[in-house]
C-alpha cells in the first residue's frame, strides 16, 4: 500500500539519520510532506481553503496528547523527550526546529551517486562563509543578501537530501526549514564570547545585515512560498555568558528606554519590519526583571508595536531557566503557562512543553486556547513553507543537490573573505616580496578549525578539518620561488614557553616573519566570556623575543572579540586583523600579505580599546552612555584603533561634491523633498583597492537634550573598488529622520533642535563635514511602546 511504502521509506530515512554524518540521499520527498496520498482528502489539504482555515481545521483534528510534541523544538533529540512532533494518523511529518545558518548551513554533507560514474559517490557539504563579524568588517550590505539566498537554497536541498542538524548533542535530527539565524545582537562589550556572531557594535550595521539576511533567506524563487524561516536571536538585550557568578541563565538585564530605544531595538525592529522576518528567538537573561521569554511588554514591542506576526522559540532550556535558575515562578507547570500566555512563546526549545503544558492546562494555569494559538502561529509557517501543499508545481521540491557548496558559492564567500581583511598597520613592509625566506610562526600557523569560528556546518567529507587549508600552506604556495617554513612556538594560551626556541632559531634564518596569533573557542565562545582583553601573554612574549632576532614582523589577529596590542601596535611594522575568516581565509590572508588581495579595505565594526578598558566598566552594565561609556558612540576614552578604522596599499581622496540644497528646516518638517551629500572618491595611488566612505551625524548642539552624551551616530556607509587613477561617487540621502534622536528620559524617538555636522570619512585621514541647523519646538516622532 502507498502507506506502507511511505512507512518503509520512513525507516530507511531514520537508518541514514542514525548511522552517519554524510547521509545517503533518499527520496524522502513523500514523507517530509503533509497531505500525502491517501491522507490527503482532510479539508487542512484542500489548496482552495484560506490558508488560515486550513491550519485551524488541523488544529481541530489534533488530540490533547499530541499538541505538546508541535510545539517542541528538537523532538527526539537535544534534551527533547518523545517521538519526533509528527502526528502519524494524520500524515503530519516530522518537523525540526532548530537548524542554524549563522554563517552557513549547520548541517551535514549528504552523497548522491556520480551522474558520470553510478559506482562512485559524490558528497556535498554546505558552504562556510566567514563569521558574521567579518561580514561587519566588509561594510558590504549585498553580501548578508548573497549569504542568505545561497543559504535558503542549500537548506531546501539538502532537507530534501535529508541531512541532519550537525551538533552530536542535537540527536541530529532530520532538519527543517527554519534558521535560527542570524544574531543581530549588539557587541556591546569586548569580553562577549559570541561576538564573533554578530556584525558590529553599531545599531544600523546589524539591522542592515539582519534585514537583507532575511529577505534573501525567505523570500526565494517562488513567491507563494516561504522559502526558509529566519529566526532572529536573541531577544533580547543578550550580551553576556558568563560573569564572576552570573551567568546568562542567572543575568537579569537592566535596560533603560533611552538604551531599548537607541541600542538594543534598532536592528531587530529593521529586521521585522523592514527584512520581514517570520521568527524571533527570546533570549535566556531576564530584562528588566522578567525572563525575556515571559516578557509581555517584549512580546508587546514585537507583536504590536512592529506589527510581527511570525513565531517565537525559547532558546534551549531558557524556559526551564525560569523556574531553575532565575526563580521567577516556582514550578515548570508555571513556567509553560508564562511562557505561553506573557512571552507568546510558541516552539519551546526543550523539554516544559512535552513534559508540562498539559498538567498546566489542567490546573488552570494557562487555557487550551493559549495552545492553540501557538500552534496556529508555528503550524502555519509549516503552510507557508508548502508543507501541505501539492509538490509537483513547487520549485522549492526541485532545487538539485549542485546548488550545494557551487563554485559560484564558493566564488562569493572568497570575496566576502577578501573583502573583511583589515590592515590596521604597515610600516612599508607589505606587501611581502615573492621568492624570499618566510618563518610563520604562532599557535595559529597550522590553524584550521580555528580559522573557521563557531556554528558551523559538516565542512569537510570524512567529518574533520584536514581539508581546511592551514596559513603555512596558503602562505608556502604563494611564496613562489622562496622558502617558507612554520613553528607553533607556543599555544594560543597557557605558560609553556617549549617551542619558544624553534621558534626562535627559525625566526633568526629568514627575512620575514608571519605571526599566526590571536584567539579560539577555548578562551571566547558560547558560555564563555573572556575577563581580560590583551593579547594571551604567551604570545605576547614570544613576539617580544622574536623581535629581538628579526624586527621585519608581520602580526595575523585570529579573533572575534577585539584583541588589545598595546605593545604590538608600536613594536610590529605591519599588523592584520582577520577575525575568523573561514574555509578560504588562509589563502585570502595569504593573498592579503603579498599584495594579491585586490579587494583590501576591510574597517573595523567595532572599537579596539586598550587592555585596561575591562577594569573601568562591568561586563553587566548594559549602559552604553554610562560614565564611562562603551563603543564610538559614547566612550570618550583613548582608543588603540578607532571603529571603522582600516587602511589600504595604496591611497585614496575625498572631495565633496555636492551637498544638501537645505541646510536649516524646522522640527515640524518631515515630508520635504530629500537632498544628497555625496562624495567624490578618488583612488590616488598606483594600486587596486577598495574604500569605504563613512557617513556619520555628529551633534554639536541640543538645547532640548541636555543630558545627551551622544558622540555621533552612524547614519550611512558605502564601500567602493577602484583601479588607480580613478574616481566614483558614494553618495548619503539625507531626509529629516536622519537627524532622528532618541529622547533621553521618556525613550521617545523625537525631532529635536540642534546644529549638527554630518561627516563623511575614511576612518583614517579623510574627513568631509557639512553642516546643518533645525529650529523649532522639540516633536515626538514615535513614542515609546509602554505596555
Amino acid at each position: 500500500s502507498t502507506w506502507g511504502r511511505i512507512f518503509d521509506m520512513l525507516v530507511v530515512l531514520v537508518t541514514c539519520l542514525t548511522l552517519g554524518k554524510t547521509v545517503p540521499v533518499t527520496n524522502v520527498t513523500e514523507v517530509t510532506r503533509a497531505c500525502a496520498p491517501p491522507l490527503n482528502t482532510f479539508p487542512f489539504c484542500d489548496t482552495s481553503l484560506n490558508i488560515d482555515d486550513r491550519v485551524w481545521d488541523l488544529i481541530s483534528r489534533l488530540k490533547d496528547e499530541e499538541k505538546p510534541r508541535l510545539l517542541t523544538a528538537r523532538e527526539g533529540g537535544g534534551g527533547s523527550p518523545g517521538p519526533p512532533g509528527n502526528v502519524t494518523r494524520l500524515g503530519l511529518p516530522e518537523y525540526d526546529w532548530g537548524l542554524n545558518c549563522l554563517h552557513g548551513a549547520y548541517a551535514s554533507c549528504v552523497s548522491t551517486p556520480s551522474p558520470t560514474d553510478p559506482t562512485k559517490n559524490v558528497t556535498y557539504c554546505p558552504t562556510l562563509f566567514p563569521t558574521p563579524v567579518n561580514f561587519g568588517a566588509t561594510w558590504n550590505d549585498d553580501f548578508a543578501e548573497q549569504m542568505g539566498r545561497i543559504i535558503g537554497l542549500e537548506v531546501r536541498a539538502l532537507w530534501r537530501a535529508g541531512a541532519t542538524e550537525e551538533t552530536a548533542w542535537s540527536g541530529r535530527p532530520h532538519m527543517g526549514l527554519d534558521c535560527w539565524s542570524p544574531t543581530i545582537n549588539i557587541n556591546r562589550d569586548p569580553r562577549w564570547g559570541r561576538n564573533q556572531e554578530a556584525p558590529s557594535e553599531d545599531p544600523l550595521v546589524n539591522g542592515r545585515f539582519g534585514a537583507r539576511y532575511t529577505k534573501a533567506l525567505q523570500e526565494g524563487q517562488d513567491p507563494r512560498y516561504i522559502q526558509v524561516v529566519v529566526t532572529l536571536k536573541h531577544f533580547d538585550a543578550y550580551s553576556l555568558e558568563n560573569s564572576s557568578d552570573i551567568t546568562r541563565h542567572t543575568f537579569n538585564a537592566i535596560v533603560s528606554n533611552y538604551s531599548f530605544q537607541d541600542t538594543y531595538w534598532p536592528a531587530f525592529k529593521m529586521a521585522v519590519k523592514n527584512g520581514g522576518a517570520k521568527g524571533v528567538m527570546c533570549s535566556y537573561n531576564e530584562v528588566n526583571g522578567v525572563p525575556a521569554c515571559a516578557s509581555r511588554f517584549l512580546n508587546h514591542v514585537l507583536r504590536d508595536s512592529w506589527g510581527f506576526n511570525g513565531y517565537i522559540t525559547s532558546d534551549t532550556d531558557a524556559i526551564t531557566d525560569m523556574y531553575a535558575t532565575h526563580h521567577y515562578v516556582k514550578t515548570a507547570q508555571e513556567a509553560a503557562c508564562k511562557a505561553l500566555v506573557d512571552g507568546n512563546c510558541d516552539i519551546n526549545s526543550g523539554e516544559v512543553y512535552h513534559n508540562y503544558l498539559l498538567d498546566a492546562v489542567n490546573q488552570g494555569l494557562c487555557t487550551m486556547d493559549d495552545v492553540h494559538g501557538a500552534l496556529f502561529r508555528s503550524l502555519k509557517l509549516r503552510f507557508q513553507l508548502g508543507l501541505f501543499d501539492p509538490i509537483e508545481n513547487q520549485p522549492y521540491w526541485k532545487v538539485p543537490l549542485s546548488v550545494v557548496n557551487s563554485p559560484e558559492s564558493q566564488q562569493i564567500s572568497k570575496l566576502i573573505t577578501l573583502q573583511s581583511m583589515i590592515l590596521l598597520k604597515n610600516d612599508n613592509i607589505l606587501p611581502l616580496p615573492k621568492g624570499k625566506r618566510i618563518a610563520v610562526i604562532g599557535p595559529h600557523a597550522y590553524a584550521n578549525g580555528a580559522l573557521l569560528g563557531n556554528y558551523i556546518g559538516q565542512v569537510c567529507e570524512d567529518d574533520t578539518f584536514n581539508c581546511v587549508q592551514t596559513p603555512f600552506a596558503a602562505i608556502k604556495a604563494r611564496n613562489v620561488g622562496g622558502y617558507t617554513n612554520a613553528s607553533r612556538g607556543c599555544g594560543v594560551s597557557g605558560n609553556d614557553t617549549s617551542g619558544f626556541s624553534a621558534a626562535i632559531a627559525l625566526a633568526s634564518s629568514v627575512d620575514y616573519v608571519v605571526l599566526m596569533f590571536g584567539l579560539d573557542e577555548s578562551i571566547e565562545s558560547e558560555s564563555l566570556d573572556r575577563t581580560f582583553i590583551d593579547l594571551p601573554s604567551i604570545q605576547r612574549k614570544l613576539a617580544q623575543a622574536l623581535l629581538k632576532v628579526n624586527p621585519n614582523l608581520v602580526l595575523v589577529l585570529l579573533n572575534g572579540g577585539m584583541v588589545a596590542i598595546d605593545n604590538e601596535k608600536t613594536t610590529i611594522p605591519a599588523i592584520i586583523e582577520a577575525g575568523y575568516p573561514g574555509l578560504q581565509g588562509a589563502d585570502a590572508i595569504a593573498m592579503t600579505l603579498f599584495g594579491d588581495n585586490e579587494y583590501l579595505g576591510g574597517k573595523l565594526p567595532y572599537t579596539v580599546y586598550p587592555g585596561d578598558y575591562v577594569n573601568q566598566i562591568e561586563l553587566t552594565d548594559m549602559d552604553l552612555s554610562g560614565p564611562v561609556g562603551r563603543s564610538y558612540r559614547y566612550y570618550t576614552g583613548p582608543v588603540l584603533y578607532p571603529f571603522g578604522y582600516g587602511l589600504s596599499l595604496t591611497k585614496f581622496s575625498l572631495q565633496v561634491n555636492s551637498v544638501p540644497s537645505v541646510v536649516k528646516w524646522l522640527t515640524s518638517q518631515r515630508g520635504f523633498e530629500d537632498d544628497v551629500f555625496s562624495i567624490n572618491v578618488t583612488n590616488t595611488g598606483n594600486r587596486v583597492g577598495d574604500e569605504v566612505v563613512f557617513f556619520f551625524l555628529q551633534p554639536t548642539s541640543l538645547p532640548s537634550q541636555p543630558k545627551s552624551k551622544l558622540i555621533r551616530k552612524l547614519v550611512g556607509y558605502q564601500r567602493v573598488h577602484l583601479q588607480p587613477n580613478t574616481s566614483t561617487v558614494a553618495q548619503l540621502e539625507v531626509s529629516a529622520d536622519l537627524f532622528y534622536l532618541v529622547d533621553v528620559d521618556s525613550g521617545d524617538i523625537v525631532s529635536t533642535p540642534g546644529s549638527f555636522d554630518l561627516v563623511a570619512t575614511n576612518g583614517v585621514d579623510q574627513n568631509v563635514i557639512f553642516s546643518v541647523t533645525i529650529s523649532g519646538p522639540q516633536v515626538v516622532v514615535e513614542k515609546f511602546p509602554e505596555l
